[in-house]
């Protein structure tokens, strides 16, 4: 039998903002087990949440960023359900007046709806120790401020999935509100997965498979729930509402406990924080702070810079990247010869200097060196080997041209005597230009270009060699 896949994602993404989201204590990633905590944390008894403010700005400009409606009024709940490495031993989220609904984000041909945006608190990181047969609490993570992306069933395969997520990613990134590297736990998914008859309108039973922390984690625990559940309903057998995990070594699914309802969590309005509310200038001021995203950005580069598509995408798989090569163009509007430089050279010493760091060069050095090549004082040779020294130390290209030798000087005589030597020892060749042959002139052209080295640009020396040829 055939079946269409219904996939909703559940999107957990830290917020960059310096201090938790109820105490002071510091918000990064890693460090020594309890060592950014506080009494507000830890829950000491008569210790009270402190909304953080910029945690709040931050949901708003997520929000705005996946096309979301951001309401004048939301409010936090207790979520009642048992929490190990939480030391209330319950959540504070946001269930019943969530601050963001309503979004949407096209993915190439489709268009994914976001059901809403809440905030929440990260928990702690348990660590398990089967040997000794005790668990270890550690929360430096417990705290940290969350949002959670909520969509609506509107994906039908893991490439689509991966398309979101990505789509996401790339805007929170831009926005400077998540660092989203699924590596360090920053983002994390939840892909909530159905099957339904071809061609139904009723949907299937779904499972949620819980913290997926990769892009290909999410698409092999996709392909992996499709077969699964597919298997089980040729057989007539019922697919059961549960939450499962991912196991990476085997690719498996396998079951954690029957999926909740929001009953089972007891919400009830958190009594300790006061309601979030927003006027249209506040929005409209949060909105002013939003950089431009990376959609934006491809349009301004394919329509009004002519940089193809696929240089453009590449430039903005970063936002460092783009604001580089931004910078750059500003300082001299060559923005093909710009683009170019940076994804075929500049991206060739990141991979074979197995770094990605900042750079030892300014955008302002970059344009200068493009400049350079376009007034003919250097080569695209020495183009090319000033690059590397400026990506290995920095400096200014210029400099670096003279103290290397590598600047231009247009010595015609040199050219002349060089383009006559070449002549005098290829007179088969230069009989074959002239007999109509223009294919042989690029030969020639070498020939000269290596006598000539860097002592003439190769203009000039294209208009010599054409005029002696003739």
């Amino acid at each position: 039998m055939k079946y269409d896949v219904v996939i909703g994602l559940e999107i957990h993404a830290e917020l960059s903002s310096k201090s938790k989201v109820f105490c002071q204590c510091a918000q990064q990633f890693g460090g020594e087990q309890n060592t950014r905590c506080c009494p507000r944390c830890s829950a000491m008894p008569g210790t009270l949440p402190l909304l953080n403010r910029t945690a709040v700005e931050y949901a708003v400009i997520a929000g705005l960023c996946l096309n979301c409606d951001i309401n004048a009024f939301s409010a936090f709940d207790r979520k009642n359900y048992f929490y190990p490495d939480l030391p209330k031993a319950y959540q504070i989220s946001q269930f019943f007046y969530p601050i963001c609904t309503d979004g949407c984000v096209d993915i190439g041909s489709k268009t994914v709806r976001v059901n809403r945006i809440h905030i929440e608190e990260d928990a702690g990181k348990l660590i398990h120790d089967e040997y000794a047969g005790i668990s270890l609490a550690d929360y430096n993570r417990c705290g940290v401020p969350l949002i959670e992306i909520v969509t609506e069933p509107d994906m039908t395969c893991a490439d689509e999935a991966i398309a979101f997520v990505e789509a996401v990613a790339s805007r929170l990134r831009y926005a400077e509100v998540c660092d989203a590297k699924m590596e360090e736990g920053s983002i994390r998914c939840d892909v909530n997965i159905s099957l339904k008859p071809e061609g139904s309108d009723v949907l299937g039973t779904r499972a949620e498979i819980k913290n997926l922390n990769s892009l290909k984690s999410i698409s092999r625990a996709i392909e992996y729930e499709i077969k699964r559940q597919s298997d089980l309903l040729d057989r007539g057998e019922r697919i059961i509402q549960e939450t499962r995990r991912f196991n990476d070594n085997n690719g498996r699914t396998l079951s954690m406990r029957s999926k909740e309802e929001a009953h089972d969590y007891r919400y009830f309005p958190e009594p300790d924080i006061p309601a979030i509310m927003f006027d249209r200038t506040q929005i409209e001021s949060i909105a002013a702070k939003i950089p431009m995203l990376p959609e934006q950005r491809l349009k301004i580069y394919v329509e009004e810079y002519g940089v193809s598509e696929v240089e453009a995408k590449i430039i903005l798989t970063k936002k460092e990247y783009s604001d580089f090569f931004n910078a750059a163009v500003a300082e001299y509007p060559n923005y093909k010869s710009t683009s170019n430089l940076i994804v075929v050279e500049v991206f060739r010493l990141i991979n074979d200097n197995g770094c990605d760091g900042d750079f030892k060069f300014t955008p302002q050095s970059l344009a200068k060196l493009i400049k350079m090549l376009d007034e003919d004082i250097i080569t695209k040779a020495a183009q090319k080997t000033i690059l590397s020294v400026m990506f290995e130390r920095g400096g200014d290209p210029e400099t670096i041209a003279k103290d290397m030798g590598l600047v231009i000087v247009n010595d015609s005589e040199g050219v002349a005597n060089a383009i006559k030597e070449v002549i005098d020892a290829n007179p088969k060749a230069v009989g074959e230009y002239r007999s109509g042959q223009e294919k042989v002139f690029g030969f020639l052209m070498g020939q000269v270009a290596r006598k000539v080295g860097k002592s003439a640009t190769p203009a000039l020396v294209r208009e010599m060699l054409l005029k002696a040829l003739k």
